[in-house]
C-alpha cells in the first residue's frame, strides 16, 4: 500500500516564507502534548492510579482518532499482517512506554519528567547513525552533546529534591521509546500517519482495559476532577494535539515540525510551575534550555530538509504517549 499523499501547503506570502499557520498548528500540538504531565498529576491527586489514567486517556482517545481518520477520508484498510503489526506496536511498545513515564511522574515533577524523556530525539539520532540510517556530522555531534549537557544539568546542578527510581523510570522511557521510534519507522511505512495514530492508540486502549479489569476495579474509586483530567489528557493531550501536529508538518514540512515539537518540555515545565506550584531551580533552567537547544539542532542542521508538502515520514509521527507520553 502507497503512502497517502499529503495535502499541498496554501501558497505562502513569499516565495520560500515559512507559513505562520502551519507553524502555529505545531506549537499548539506541542503545547497538547506538553499538557499530559500536568494533566496526569491532576488526575493522580484526584484518586486515579496509572493504569486507571491511561484506561481513559485511550479508551476516549482511540475513538476519537478514529473518527478524525474517517473525517479526513483517510483509509483504515491497511490490511491484517500491517492491521496486527500496528495494534502489537500500540498494545506492548508504546503501553510500555506510557507505563514507564507515567509511573516516573508519580515520583518527580511534570517538569524534570519531561525533560528526561525529551533525551529522545539524542537517542533516536545515536540510534539512527548506529543502524547506519544517518550520517554522523558535526552539526548532529552538536546535538547529541547539547542534549546529553542538558541531561547532566537538570540531574547535577540544583533545584528539585531527585527520586532515584523516578529518574531511572523517567531515562528509562526515553530509552524505550527510542527503540519504539526506531521499529516503528520501520513498521508504518506506507501506512497514513493519521491511520496508523488510530490503529496504535487502539492497540494501547485494549492492554490498559484489560490492566483496568485485572486491578480489580480501582478507577471507579476516584473524584470528578480526576475523570476530568484523564478526560483533557485524551482529548487535549493525544487526539488535538496529533491532529494539529499532521496539519501543521503538512503545511511546513517534517523538519520545522519536529523544531516546534521540540518546545513541548518548556510548556510541561511552565504549566509545571504555573498549574501544580513546581520548583524552578537553576538545573531545570540552564538544563531544560541545553535539552531544548539540542532537540532543536538535530533536525535543523543534521540531516537532509524535507520539502514542504511531501510524503510524511513516520518518525515524526507523534503516535506517542508521544505519540510522544
Amino acid at each position: 500500500m502507497s503512502r497517502a499523499p499529503v495535502p499541498a501547503p496554501r501558497p505562502a506570502a513569499g516565495a520560500g516564507s515559512l507559513d505562520r499557520v502551519g507553524l502555529g498548528l505545531c506549537l499548539v500540538s506541542a503545547a497538547g502534548f506538553g499538557s499530559l504531565a500536568v494533566f496526569g498529576k491532576q488526575a493522580y491527586a484526584g484518586g486515579l492510579g496509572v493504569v486507571g489514567v491511561l484506561a481513559i486517556r485511550f479508551l476516549v482517545a482511540a475513538p476519537l482518532l478514529v473518527g478524525l481518520a474517517l473525517a479526513a477520508r483517510r483509509s483504515l484498510r491497511v490490511g491484517w499482517p500491517v492491521a496486527w503489526r500496528l495494534l502489537g506496536l500500540g498494545g506492548i511498545g508504546y503501553a510500555i512506554q506510557a507505563t514507564l513515564f507515567f509511573n516516573a511522574l508519580t515520583r518527580i515533577s511534570a517538569g524534570l519528567a519531561s525533560l528526561l524523556l525529551y533525551l529522545y530525539p539524542a537517542l533516536v539520532t545515536a540510534g539512527a547513525v548506529a543502524l547506519g540510517r544517518a550520517r554522523l556530522d558535526r552539526a548532529t555531534v552538536a546535538g547529541l552533546a547539547l542534549s546529553l549537557a542538558g541531561i547532566v544539568g537538570v540531574l547535577g546542578l540544583p533545584g528539585e529534591r531527585l527520586d532515584a527510581l523516578g529518574v531511572a523510570l523517567g531515562l528509562a522511557s526515553a530509552g524505550w521509546y527510542t527503540g519504539y521510534i526506531l521499529v516503528g519507522e520501520y513498521l508504518l511505512r506506507g501506512v497514513d500517519p493519521l491511520a496508523a495514530s488510530a490503529y496504535v492508540t487502539s492497540g494501547a486502549m485494549v492492554t490498559f482495559l484489560g490492566a483496568a479489569v485485572l486491578s480489580g476495579g480501582r478507577v471507579l474509586e476516584a473524584t470528578p476532577g480526576a475523570y476530568a483530567a484523564a478526560g483533557a489528557m485524551a482529548v487535549v493531550g493525544t487526539a488535538l494535539a496529533i491532529a494539529t501536529f499532521l496539519a501543521g508538518m503538512a503545511r511546513v514540512g517534517s523538519s520545522w515540525a519536529s523544531i516546534a515539537s521540540s518546545f513541548e518540555p518548556v510548556f510541561t515545565v511552565a504549566l509545571g510551575v504555573a498549574v501544580l506550584g513546581d520548583p524552578l531551580g537553576p538545573g531545570k533552567v540552564a538544563g531544560g534550555l541545553l535539552v531544548v537547544a539540542g532537540a532543536v539542532l538535530l533536525p535543523l542542521l543534521g540531516g537532509r530538509r524535507e520539502k514542504v508538502g511531501s510524503n510524511l515520514q513516520p518518525e515524526y509521527t507523534p503516535t506517542r504517549g508521544s505519540t510522544r507520553r
